[in-house]
């Protein structure tokens, strides 16, 4: 079942199981899911008693097998939110399923297991088999992150901008939590209003927490301006310059190497050079279909990376995917303009291990003119 289909059910008291199991990786939207079950099936006055959230780690299920057997006076249901099953050992767990499985589960009680494990989520919804339904949860693929923020302004009754809820996922990141929390700051701050790019100007700091990978990313799609707030967020945590610059002249080596097999060696570079270029048609794009495309693309690279010479296969990392996700971005760049950086990188790096510079400012002006601004 999806997530919509399944809170659908949920507003419409329509629930028909006693067992759910919420499997994937996403922990806040299952929170919040738990939490919309909550707030309609039992009474605000009545959560304290009749909502019981727990975090396992092996030695409370048999405490919690008595909990769930316990009575309540309260006329509402009894809902139990179960973490981290997936946690204990194989053992714990299937004796654990088996009392409740033998038991049964108590009229007017809904047992919700939160799992990240797909196949402990499985073995949990085959044990109660039709009186257990499975919900998977997954963020938002990136394209739909924009829509995702829109959704849930809309719910808290506000509006927000495209370009406003665009800014608003490159100050906070994806961190679906985070969005949220500055969702409904926002919304309390213009009810009923719509919310604009000022606004998430005024309002919302800088919060997601960029890695020297982020910078490489960013350098590499010739993102200027991105590339120096990353740069400078870095160093202002502590991040050493040093470690950072190794990192873009290597990959700047490894940009110009790629290159300069390409014009060297068509014969054999020229297939993996149009899968890359049929890559980057993907590279931005998060969807079902556009993922399967890409998965497809480096497999057949590394399929004809099988047929070529070791050592240009070993030079180019062409057998590991992590490399090949980001070989694309070498096609952002020209032999030509990679080559002319090699003395303004020879004489960088002597004047930062001399010491003889301010290593931020000097790696800056390094990113701004050899992305030609």
């Amino acid at each position: 079942m999806d997530i919509q289909s399944f809170e659908n059910l949920i507003k419409t008291r329509k629930l028909v199981c006693p067992v759910y199991v919420f499997s994937g990786p996403e922990v806040f939207l299952k929170q919040k899911t738990f939490n919309l079950l909550a707030k309609v099936y039992v009474p605000k006055e009545e959560q304290s008693e009749n909502v019981n959230r727990i975090i396992c780690n092996g030695k409370e299920l048999p405490d919690l097998i008595n909990l769930i057997y316990s009575f309540s006076f309260n006329p509402s249901p009894r809902l139990f939110y179960i973490q981290d099953l997936d946690e204990v050992t194989s053992k714990q767990r299937k004796e654990f399923l088996e009392k409740l499985k033998s038991g049964g589960v108590p009229i007017e009680t809904i047992i919700v297991f939160a799992v990240s494990d797909s196949k402990v989520a499985t073995e949990i919804n085959s044990a109660f088999k039709q009186q257990s339904d499975k919900i998977d949860f997954w963020a938002p693929f990136a394209n739909k992150l924009n829509d995702w923020i829109r959704k849930e302004t809309a719910e808290l009754g506000s509006e927000i901008a495209i370009d406003a809820a665009d800014q608003l996922i490159e100050l906070v990141g994806s961190d679906l939590a985070l969005l949220h929390q500055e969702i409904t700051k926002l919304a309390l701050a213009k009810p009923g209003s719509k919310i604009l790019l000022a606004d998430i100007n005024n309002n919302v700091a800088y919060i997601k927490q960029d890695t020297p990978f982020d910078f490489l990313e960013a350098y590499g799609k010739r993102n200027t301006a991105k590339s120096l707030r990353i740069l400078e967020a870095l160093y202002n945590r502590g991040e050493a310059i040093q470690k950072i610059w190794f990192m873009l002249i290597k990959q700047i080596r490894e940009f110009r190497l790629f290159l300069a097999l390409c014009q060297d060696r068509p014969d054999i570079f020229k297939p993996i050079l149009t899968l890359l270029q049929k890559y980057r048609l993907y590279a931005e794009k998060s969807d079902f279909k556009s993922n399967q495309e890409k998965k497809n693309i480096l497999s057949d690279i590394q399929t004809l990376a099988e047929d070529m010479p070791g050592p240009l296969v070993e030079a180019t990392n062409l057998k590991f995917q992590n490399k090949l996700k980001s070989l694309y971005m070498a096609l952002n760049f020209t032999l030509d303009e990679l080559t002319a950086l090699w003395t303004k990188m020879i004489e960088f790096d002597s004047k930062l291990k001399s010491g003889v510079i301010d290593p931020l400012a000097a790696i800056q002006v390094f990113v701004a003119e050899s992305l030609g601004n």
